[in-house]
């Protein structure tokens, strides 16, 4: 291998002597050139189209000039193989006096060209330019239009026989944070179908999602629609068929409280603007007689068929927790959700004028979270109902009222104004009287010819999230990707994506929707990864460790246990778990490992601490002990890919051949590892080599910014070593 490196004084203030690094690189690299400002100016000429370059400069992972990113295209541009980083600067120039950084400069150069040498090829992959779309709510909806204009080809899926969700069902909608207004769904909802069904997507109505399978890297889904018996391609939607059909069965468009035809719209403004006939139907021919374009059959049939997609998108909105709400009286005819209350109100509360609505809020501890949408969707209905039955009394029952943001507050004042009445207190029941109900609670009874219960929602389709292979919280809610504050919308699983991955406004989701095309789009381009896994299939015994571990879903059973490049994300929980030593993580080998170490102290004086930090959080926290101006004895580390992906039996070699006197191991802090369990798997195993006699290791949970600690624990290490 044909291997230079390029070395940066970043402007001539570290502190190292760079005439005798200068001569020692030389004395392992083909070419080795040193700049001022590699990260302003890195005219890489001389090193044109070499095997790899070490970049002997800032950190790859905190540099704010010359990350890895800017590294690698670096070296792409200049026909560059392969690359690796020595971090002269935070973890070297910045904590230590000018000998030590200079001789800790010469160790990472040797270790980055041993590592490098061993560098195999880099994993490049380009997904289909296909999207498939789940839920054809208002997200789904805006992000399968924003993906159709960016010339994206995609498949909405929709189990309903209309596009819109549960939006369509509430018939006034808030306008966002600025104003307490109100917007018509009859408006909103026909505007917004209409942009997507001009926008060239293809829309699947009446639609499931059978099973997904990942194939040559892209996803494999299986598509059921239901019978089309009424041809959208030929059906005008004139209503004829619904005036002659003879049978009414309940519509559940308003929750049974009223009827439609067995052949019919769900509602009027439903769309795609198509008839449909559902159970209940007694095929007696009626409508076949009187359609004007012969839209109908009676013998249509179900389709099922599979077709591949580079990425999915998951929208498929929430379902109420109806086994909550049992002790309320559910059951009760009288006693309903907000949702169904909202049909009430679309439907004039049926010309009724109940003397009293009592809304309950809420069941946050029967569910274990805040379902975040009930107390806002509370006092816009009150103020609903109060604008058309002015003389109803209307009573709020709450524990905690979270009316968020401007408007929402707002619309509670407002509703004050009105005569709503507010009462903080706890529910101990609801109780049937003659014909009225009694809400009792420990400061006194609410009598109320209706009762508004705020249902708990929880995530829809969690038989699709586990058939996707994503992973969940404790409460069903998809995982998303860490750090989530930067990575919204994306899951653990390589392109599927969540655009509701939690309960939102209308507003926050068509905003969702559209955000995440976004990320699909960039998605789409492709990617190249440094480091994957791959197994060695004459070696796998099929024992499925490597698949019960992997967070990201990306390795499956075949004959053997498989892993697919495209989806691994280069983790290495699999091949440092795997007892068959049938898996490596190209490009941070154990080989690669060990030879790191060979010469890692061989410019060092004093106690050779060797700290493998992970590639996230604690190799920035070492990053940070530099940026904040600590010092410290000296001491080598290792980027490695997760915390896991150290296999313990190359710790052992390491101690066991001498090739350093103490091995430090820091992984994310708990509950935020980037690979989910990484951190914990390895605190276990460190745990296990400790009890069976090894005291020379250690592990420990360091956060970025716990780069003060990572500090003290390198201190211990090195006073510890020094007093054996």
């Amino acid at each position: 291998m044909k291997v230079g490196v390029a070395i940066c004084t970043c402007g001539g203030t570290l502190n190292i002597d760079f005439d005798e690094v200068r001569e020692f690189a030389e004395g392992m690299a083909d070419r080795v050139e040193v700049f001022d400002f590699l990260c302003k100016n890195p005219n890489l000429e001389g090193f044109r189209d070499f095997d790899g370059i070490v970049f002997a400069c800032c950190s790859e992972r905190s540099s704010l000039n010359f990350n890895e990113n800017a590294m690698h295209k670096t070296a792409k541009s200049y026909g560059i193989r392969f690359w690796e980083n020595a971090n002269i600067r935070e973890q070297c120039a910045w904590i230590h006096d000018r000998k030590t950084a200079t001789d800790k400069a010469k160790d990472l150069i040797a270790m980055a060209i041993e590592k490098l040498k061993l560098s195999k090829f880099y994993n490049s992959f380009e997904p289909l330019k296909r999207v498939l779309v789940i839920g054809g709510g208002v997200a789904g909806i805006s992000c399968a239009k924003s993906l159709a204009e960016l010339g994206i080809d995609v498949t909405l899926v929709e189990e309903k026989p209309y596009l819109g969700g549960h939006v369509c069902q509430i018939p006034f909608l808030w306008q966002g944070e600025g104003y307490p207004s109100m917007c018509t769904s009859e408006c909103v909802i026909p505007v917004v179908n209409r942009e997507l069904m001009l926008s060239n997507a293809r829309i699947l109505t009446s639609s499931r999602v059978l099973d997904v399978e990942k194939v040559d890297g892209n996803f494999r889904v299986k598509i059921e629609t239901e019978p089309k018996y009424v041809d959208p391609e030929r059906c005008v939607g004139c209503g004829r068929c619904s005036e002659v059909c003879p049978i009414e069965v309940p519509n559940p468009f308003n929750f049974g409280m009223t009827k439609r035809k067995a052949i019919d719209k769900d509602f009027r403004l439903a769309m795609p603007d198509v008839y449909n006939i559902v159970e209940g139907c007694n095929k007696c021919g009626e409508c076949l007689k009187v359609c004007p374009t012969n839209a109908i059959n009676m013998d249509a049939k179900a389709e099922v068929f599979e077709e591949d997609f580079g990425a999915i998108v998951i929208a498929t909105g929430f379902e109420t927790n109806r086994e909550v709400l049992k002790k309320y009286r559910y059951d009760h005819p009288k006693v309903m959700t907000l949702l169904e209350f909202e049909r009430m109100i679309a439907n004039n509360l049926f010309g009724e004028v109940p003397m009293s609505v009592v809304f309950v809020l809420c069941q946050k501890d029967e569910v274990g979270y805040c379902s975040r949408l009930c107390c806002p969707v509370t006092v816009k209905q009150v103020n609903r109902l109060k604008m058309i039955r002015p003389e109803t009394e209307v009573t709020v029952i709450y524990k905690s009222l979270r009316t968020y943001g401007r408007a929402f507050e707002a619309f509670r004042r407002i509703a004050i104004k009105r005569g709503v009445e507010f009462v903080q207190t706890d529910v101990e029941g609801i109780e049937e009287r003659e014909d009225y109900l009694v809400v009792k609670t420990k400061d006194g009874e609410f009598e109320a010819d209706y009762v508004v219960l705020a249902e708990p929602l929880i995530p829809s389709s969690l038989k699709l999230f586990k058939r996707l292979g994503l992973k969940l919280d404790d409460f069903g809610f998809p995982l998303e990707f860490q750090p989530r504050v930067v990575n919204p919308g994306e899951s653990y699983v390589d392109r599927i994506f969540l655009a509701s991955k939690g309960f939102k406004d209308v507003q926050e989701s068509v905003e969702s929707g559209r955000a995440i095309a976004l990320k699909v789009y960039e998605a789409l381009k492709g990617k190249e990864m440094k480091y994957y896994s791959v197994t060695n299939l004459e070696k796998c015994s099929r024992c499925g460790l490597c698949y019960a571990i992997c967070p990201h879903d990306a390795i499956k059973l075949e004959e053997v246990f498989r892993i697919d490049p495209a989806f691994c994300k280069g983790c290495g929980l699999c091949y440092a778990t795997c007892p068959s030593r049938a898996i490596t993580l190209v490009n941070l080998e154990d080989e690669q490992i060990l030879r790191m170490a060979d010469v890692a102290f061989k410019n060092n004086e004093g106690p050779r601490i060797l700290a493998f930090l992970c590639y996230w959080c604690s190799y920035a926290a070492g990053d940070l002990m530099g940026y904040y101006g600590l010092k410290l004895p000296p001491f080598r580390s290792v980027r490695v890919r997760c915390s896991a992906s150290l296999n313990p039996d190359v710790v052992e070699k390491i101690l066991a051949e001498n090739k350093a006197d103490y091995v430090l191991i820091a992984g994310c802090p708990p509950k935020n590892c980037h690979h989910i369990w990484g951190n914990y798997i390895q605190d276990r195993r460190i745990r296990l080599l400790n009890a069976l006699g090894e005291k020379r290791v250690r592990f420990e949970y360091v956060g970025v910014a716990m780069w003060n600690k990572l500090a003290k624990i390198i201190e211990n290490a090195h006073n510890e070593v020094k007093g054996t």
